[in-house]
Formats: structure tokens, sequence, C-alpha cells
């Protein structure tokens, strides 16, 4: 993912989340599909994808669940309905909390779902003040140990960390995977997610595969980056060389990438 380096320092979401909602939804993660012959919109099959995660958190009425990176709000306020727990949602965008907070309020949850700008990596909550972590594609924005030490740390002992994550399926050699690890951008291997996570204190409780059912979306993606590269490329203010690193990295989601969904614990 070296073209990672053509990019230009800035929050992706804040600039392009307009367009974003515009061509794709208002959920900012891949959607889940059931099969080449599912024919639900987006907008289903991201809401369907939050579904599947839901019952994963463990929570009900009475407890916490803190949403890192948590977009435009959508989950957030789909995890509450669902659980009746309360919903803390954060993302380094301003533009994507004052629309979830606009979201929350129009769904009458204002007092249960709450947004506010913080940083996944460096969190203002004290030490396991919440009863589950949800990390929905947003921990690949992040460092990943960073980010799930943080998990770790804010999570209540036995609490829940259920987050999904891109990462590399091609077949390469362990000397290129080395060298792939230092890269800006790098995906790790899914064989190495439990020691990943066994840093930050938190054991496996479960880790799945789930990239054919998410594929569908990355084909989607490219031809979305595709058919609005110039409105991209404006919005970002690219150079024509940032646009073709650009063109060609979304490009690479064909067939090199996997999708994991992850639920782990903290040891008590």
């Amino acid at each position: 993912m070296e073209t990672q380096e053509a990019f230009p320092a800035m929050d992706y979401y804040e600039m392009v989340g307009p367009l974003l909602r515009r061509v794709w939804d208002d959920n900012f993660h891949f959607a889940y599909w059931l099969g080449p012959d599912d024919k639900a919109s987006v907008s289903e099959a991201t809401d369907r994808f939050t579904d599947l995660l839901i019952p994963k958190l463990g929570v009900g009425a009475g407890q916490r669940v803190l949403d890192v990176g948590c977009g435009l709000g959508k989950p957030a306020v789909r995890v509450a309905r669902a659980t009746g727990a309360e919903v803390v949602g954060i993302t380094i965008s301003p533009y994507q909390i004052g629309v979830a907070g606009e979201r929350a309020a129009a769904e009458g949850l204002a007092g249960q779902v709450r947004f506010q700008v913080a940083d996944g990596m460096a969190t203002p909550f004290p030490d396991a003040s919440f009863d589950a972590v949800l990390a929905f594609e947003s921990i690949v924005h992040m460092d990943r140990a960073r980010a799930l030490k943080e998990a770790g740390r804010v999570v209540k002992p036995g609490g829940r960390v259920v987050l999904t994550d891109l990462f590399d399926r091609e077949d390469i050699s362990a000397d290129e995977a080395r060298h792939r690890a230092g890269q800006p951008g790098a995906l790790p291997r899914l064989d190495g997610y439990p020691a990943l996570l066994a840093e930050a204190g938190l054991e496996v409780v479960e880790l799945e595969d789930i990239s054919a059912n998410v594929a569908p979306s990355f084909s989607m993606m490219t031809d979305i980056t595709y058919d609005n590269r110039d409105e991209l490329a404006k919005i970002l203010n690219f150079t024509p060389e940032q646009a073709e690193a650009a063109e060609s990295m979304v490009g690479q989601m064909t067939g090199e990438l996997g999708c994991v969904l992850i639920v782990a614990a903290r040891k008590g």
C-alpha cells in the first residue's frame, strides 16, 4: 500500500464526506452481502453489517458502549435502539460529529447517544469505563497497536471489543510480509492478529474471515472512485500524480484485500 505516501495529511472523510453520502450511504463502512444473488441496496447491506455486529457486543440496557470512529452516527443509533445501551461515539471529524448529533436528536435518542470529537488512539475516558467497544472499520485509519491498547484500557474486564478490519490476502513470503509491515498504511496479516490483541490485553473470542461477504463492496468502491475521480481530485486538491495514485490504491482492493470480523475480550 505504498501509494498512501502520495496523499497529503488530512481528514479524508471531513472533505469527501458529503460526496460519500451521495454515492454510497450514511454508513461509512462496507456492506455485507449474502451471496452473488443478493439484491439488497447499499443502505440495506450496510445496515445488515451493523446488525451482524450488535449482538456480539454483549450489552444491554444500563450498559455503555464506546463507538470508535463513529462516522455519521448511523451504527451508534442502531446499537442504542437494539440494545438499550448508552452509546458514546467519537471521531476526529467535526463534520461527522455534527451530522451524528443531528441524527441522534432526530431519532429521539439525544439522551442515550452522544458524540464528541476525540482520537481513538488517545481517548479522554477513564480506565474500564465502558462495557464494550466497537471499532467498525475505523481501525484501518489508525495505528492498530495504539488503538487496540486504548480499547483494552477503557473496556471493563471481561468486556468485549468488536471490530472489523482489512487484511492483506496476498500469498507473499515472510520477508515480503515483514517489509510491508514497515510501510505507511500497511495492513496486518490475518494470522498475526491474535498476538496484536494479546499485546493490548485482549484475548480472541471470535475471528472470522468475512472477505467473501464484503468483496462486492471493494469492486463497487473502485467503480465509484473511477466514476467520480474528477470531483474527488478537485475536492482533495490532488495533483495528477496523486489522483493516479488514489485510483491505483483503490484498484488494489479487488482481489488483494480481505475483511475480518473480530470479537475480543479484556482479560479479567
